[in-house]
């Protein structure tokens, strides 16, 4: 009984530890047509942070593509 109580803890432990978010994406506007995107990635050794600008119409087209991804996968399972 004390073996399958571990078990079962150990086995809830690692799940919650596998389902930590690594990447956080802040999006800010810049002006009327320009955004700014940053993400920072804790996963690792050392803290990454990547800054990029987008023009407001090129970063609504990628999320819409990554929008579709999504679905897509969502319909293939």
């Amino acid at each position: 009984m004390k073996n399958l109580i571990l078990i079962l803890l150990l086995s809830f432990s690692l799940t919650v530890s596998a389902q930590k978010k690594c990447v956080t994406t802040i999006v800010e506007r810049v002006g009327d047509y320009r955004v700014k995107v940053i993400k920072k990635n804790t996963c690792g050794d050392q803290t990454v942070i990547k800054i990029q600008t987008y023009l407001k119409k090129d970063w609504q087209a990628l999320q819409k593509k990554r929008k579709q991804r999504i679905k897509k996968r969502k319909n293939e399972q």
